[in-house]
């Protein structure tokens, strides 16, 4: 018997000639289009093997394969894609992973791959060689080229390594410190139970060191504090400059002596956490000007990791909004393929003062509102266009490659004759099957 098989593709007419071999395992295989929109079907449905085409790379892990990584019996992924897959998706589906294959030749291998895959099918065998070298690999941690970010990510797995090691995330609002916490902590392999935030903003130093600490009292027994609660976890202070002196020189002797007394207790508990302090500004700043405890800065300083503002990520603007709309194409069950190239020059000219987060609720905005498949500079609210002098499509001719133009007319030329292939070829002066492979080249269906 054949085993199952699930095709996801949006181009499945490229793959025709395999779909239609009566001897290739994909004759029989159930084809899907639009996986979110079967997610129900492909999880139950047990399929054995699983071959995904993206065309885009796969930024945000869609929620039907976060379902399918939950069940437990034996099945195996092959993905066909020119681009790198991330961390996080070899992570997800571990030994699941088969086989990554270039689509210009899954025409030829695919077969093959399939053939390899029903052996180690019929022997409920997993590949056991790690066949990903750096190039077809995004690293996980936090999303981004920026240099300062691939060094934050450097530190976080050094960090990761030392299980009471404290830090110090500086960056403005948005830019990401409590996920770069998050990261720290789960980079270490702590359950997510372990991790808290407290916000160090207008809290008295008498509720904070109960709150820390918790206390003994003769009538209302023993209050456990987070230091208690998430033994062996991570627990954030947001906002440390507003931490009161008071708190600050408790932290700095239990830091260096590693136990702690609850309040009105003669009870001695071992200190097992990590403390990692999140702020917007300067510290040393207020070590110099507001009486901040030099003591408990320096032993956070010593890993002290600086998110930088989106306007000064501009490299990686792009990958932020393809990540968030592939999220949110999920969320709402949208198929927006891409931004035109008016919008991304808008969204890389922007200064992003509430940076990612702000660029975060844009993109969200702009797939929600979206009719089509592109997201135009129209998608964007009125105050975000008003600040940039936004050029016309035509007008971005003078600042794009040839290929992105080429897309560009090709997409124009498809939408006014309604994508009669045919047609459209004739205008372009080019062959059909040139154009169904430009199609295939530029992810235009």
């Amino acid at each position: 018997m054949q085993p199952n098989i699930a095709f996801i593709s949006n181009r499945l007419d490229f793959y025709q000639d395999l779909i239609r071999d009566r001897d290739s395992l994909l004759h029989n295989a159930d084809l899907f289009d639009h996986s979110e929109a079967n997610r129900k079907s492909i999880y139950q449905t047990y399929y054995r093997f699983f071959v995904v085409d993206l065309d885009t790379p796969l930024l945000a892990i869609p929620p039907w394969l976060k379902e399918q990584a939950q069940h437990e019996y034996y099945y195996l992924f092959i993905f066909l894609t020119e681009k790198p897959i991330t961390t996080e998706l070899q992570r997800l589906l571990g030994s699941h992973l088969f086989k990554v294959i270039n689509p210009k030749i899954a025409l030829s291998d695919l077969p093959q791959a399939l053939k390899e895959a029903e052996y180690l099918e019929s022997e409920r065998r997993y590949i056991q060689d790690n066949f990903f070298n750096t190039n077809s690999v995004i690293s996980g941690g936090l999303l981004g080229y920026h240099p300062v970010i691939r060094s934050a990510n450097n530190y976080i797995e050094i960090i990761s390594k030392a299980p009471l090691a404290p830090c110090l995330i500086r960056g403005e609002a948005g830019t990401g410190k409590n996920l770069c916490a998050r990261l720290i902590h789960k980079t270490a392999g702590l359950d997510e139970s372990l991790f808290y935030e407290i916000n160090c903003e207008n809290r008295s130093t008498s509720a904070l060191l109960r709150e820390l600490f918790g206390s003994d009292n003769p009538d209302n027994g023993q209050k456990p504090g987070l230091f208690e609660k998430y033994s062996g976890g991570t627990l954030i202070l947001k906002n440390i400059e507003k931490l009161p002196r008071g708190v600050q020189d408790k932290l700095l002797l239990i830091m260096e002596d590693r136990v702690f007394r609850p309040i009105d207790s003669n009870r001695v508990i071992e200190a097992r956490i990590r403390l990692i302090g999140t702020t917007k500004h300067n510290l040393e700043w207020f070590v110099k000007h507001q009486n901040f405890n030099a003591g408990l800065y320096y032993h956070l300083n010593a890993f002290e990791i600086h998110l930088p503002p989106l306007r000064e990520r501009i490299e990686d603007i792009e990958l932020f909004a393809y990540y968030y709309l592939q999220s949110f194409n999920y969320i709402y069950g949208k198929n927006v393929k891409s931004f035109s190239p008016s919008a991304m020059n808008i969204l890389k000219e922007y200064k992003w003062p509430g940076n990612i987060r702000e660029l975060k609720d844009v993109v969200e905005r702009a797939v929600f509102s979206t009719t089509g498949e592109e997201i135009t500079n129209k998608s964007f609210p009125e105050s975000l266009s008003a600040k940039i002098e936004a050029k016309s499509d035509e007008e971005y001719f003078g600042n794009c490659s040839i290929k992105e133009i080429e897309k560009m007319h090709i997409e124009k030329v498809l939408f006014n004759t309604n994508g009669n292939k045919s047609r459209a070829a004739s205008i372009l002066n080019i062959s059909r099957t040139t154009l169904r492979e430009k199609m295939r080249q530029y992810g235009l269906t």
